[in-house]
């Protein structure tokens, strides 16, 4: 990696929650930071803030040609942008969860492969996915959501064995439940089933209470920021006690029992 005063990173999502905590705190630490989003205001965000639609190949081919335009490179990048969905599996259509997966998954993939020639040119880079407890802990009538950041976490770990001969590595943040505007703004499939309706209340007020106890977005960026500068750093780090239990659990509690906890959580009898 490259002098502190040199480094250059895009961060994508960044008009508030976790992206914008990582853009602030990458800048305190002294990178120059391209945060981006679909509508940026200058005023508001910075010079540095840019449009960018992780769904749209032009518009992160048009993003990394402006920043490389300024700055001549790019050190590392945070694929953070993503939204969720509020739905059953009968009732998300096919379209509904493609396009989530076009922002969620494609999304990081289209900036990955639009910086990787740039990083593979300077012999470095990192490459930073947010993914989430849900890459490894389903949650009811989010199936769309954990399974794009199940298929994340399986990008990233190939991704990193490809990139590694070329000085470039991959980490993975899974975060647990965080204190952001996601569920606020989140979508709801546009056809619902009365026969969910009781069950998918109980369920959004078990994770809404979660996620209102959940930790601060900086803890998250420091993290980020610290992943970022690491000799040696580890490909997947969760971030926040409940991710770490979670994540023990999860792999070494019966199944049955596991499932259990979930469903008193969740508010779900099962049969």
């Amino acid at each position: 990696m490259t002098t502190p005063a040199q480094r250059t990173v895009i961060v994508t999502g960044a008009a508030g929650g976790i992206g914008a905590a990582i853009a602030s705190q990458l800048a305190r630490s002294g990178w120059r930071v391209f945060a981006t989003m679909r509508r940026p205001v200058l005023a508001q965000h910075g010079p540095d803030a840019l449009a960018l639609d992780v769904t749209s190949d032009d518009s992160v081919d048009a993003a990394v040609a402006e920043v490389v335009g300024r700055t001549g490179r790019v050190d590392a990048i945070v694929n953070n942008a993503g939204v969720d969905l509020l739905g059953a599996v009968e009732e998300t259509t096919t379209e509904e969860a493609l396009k989530l997966f076009e922002t969620n998954f494609f999304g990081v993939h289209r900036l990955t492969r639009a910086v990787l020639p740039i990083m593979r040119a300077q012999l470095s880079g990192r490459i930073v996915t947010i993914g989430s407890i849900a890459g490894f802990v389903p949650t009811p009538f989010n199936a769309f959501y954990c399974a794009s950041k199940h298929a994340l976490k399986g990008y990233c770990e190939a991704l990193d064995y490809e990139i590694r001969p070329f000085g470039i590595r991959t980490i993975l943040i899974e975060p647990g439940f965080i204190r952001t505007g996601l569920r606020a703004k989140k979508r709801t499939v546009a056809d619902s089933i009365d026969a969910y309706s009781e069950i998918r209340g109980r369920a959004g007020a078990g994770f809404d209470e979660s996620v209102s106890r959940g930790i601060d977005p900086a803890r998250v960026a420091e993290v980020v920021q610290k992943a970022l500068v690491a000799a040696h750093p580890k490909f997947r780090q969760l971030v926040g006690n409940d991710a770490r239990l979670l994540n023990m659990v999860y792999h070494y509690l019966p199944g049955f029992l596991f499932k259990a906890g979930m469903n008193r959580q969740f508010g779900i009898a099962g049969r």
